[in-house]
C-alpha cells in the first residue's frame, strides 16, 4: 500500500511539473531598425498623357513606371503593400465615383527588384489582388540562401545602418477610358512598407 502511494506521489509530481524555458522573440527587435520609402523623381507621377474620349484600355509598362526606392537592414524582409483607387476622378472630385462620366477605371501593377540595381531587368512582379500589389521580400537578395541570422538587438554603439542596402519598387498599371468628360484625372497610390 505504501508503494502504490509513494508512485501515486511521484506521478503526481511529474504531472503536474512545469517545464521553464528561455524564449526570444527576434521579430520584437525590428521596430529598432528604420526603413526609408524615397521617391526617385518627386516632380514626376503616372502619366497615361490626353486621353480621348471612348479610347479603351491606355497601358503603361514598368518601362513607364514610378520608381521608388526602399532603403533597409540588408538581411531583413520587408512587406511592401501598393494599394490603388479603383477608379482615377475627374479634377480629384471625390462626387465623381459614383458618375461613369467623370471616372476611369484604374488597374493597379507592381514590381521590385532587390539585388542592388535599378534595373527591371532584374524585376519580379507582384501579386494583385483587387487594387492591391503586395510582396514579401529581403531588402538584399541572397539567392538560394536561408535567411540569415536573427537581427542584432540594438546595443550602446551599434549602428544598423551599416547594414542597409536598397531595394526598388516599381509602379505602374493601366487605366479604361470610356465614355467620359474631358479634363484632368487623378487617383491615389498608398505604399506602405514594413519588416516581418
Amino acid at each position: 500500500m505504501n508503494k502504490l502511494l509513494a508512485n501515486i506521489l511521484i506521478i503526481s509530481f511529474f504531472c503536474c511539473a512545469q517545464v521553464v524555458g528561455q524564449e526570444i522573440d527576434f521579430g520584437s527587435y525590428s521596430s529598432s531598425y528604420s526603413v526609408t520609402l524615397s521617391d526617385l523623381s518627386p516632380s514626376s507621377d503616372l502619366d497615361f498623357g490626353t486621353v480621348i474620349q471612348n479610347e479603351g484600355v491606355n497601358t503603361l509598362t514598368i518601362n513607364d513606371a514610378k520608381i521608388l526606392s526602399i532603403e533597409g537592414v540588408r538581411y531583413l524582409d520587408v512587406i511592401v503593400d501598393v494599394t490603388a483607387d479603383s477608379y482615377l476622378l475627374k479634377d480629384g472630385n471625390p462626387t465623381c465615383s459614383s458618375d461613369p462620366s467623370c471616372r476611369i477605371a484604374f488597374t493597379i501593377q507592381s514590381a521590385y527588384a532587390n539585388k542592388g540595381q535599378n534595373n527591371i531587368g532584374q524585376a519580379i512582379i507582384m501579386n494583385v489582388i483587387g487594387q492591391t500589389a503586395s510582396a514579401q521580400f529581403p531588402v538584399k537578395y541572397r539567392g538560394n540562401a536561408p535567411p540569415g541570422p536573427p537581427p542584432t538587438p540594438v546595443y550602446v554603439g551599434y549602428n544598423p545602418a551599416l547594414f542597409n542596402e536598397t531595394a526598388y519598387v516599381y509602379v505602374y498599371g493601366s487605366i479604361n477610358v470610356g465614355n467620359v468628360d474631358v479634363g484632368s484625372y487623378e487617383g491615389d497610390i498608398t505604399i506602405t512598407v514594413s519588416y516581418d
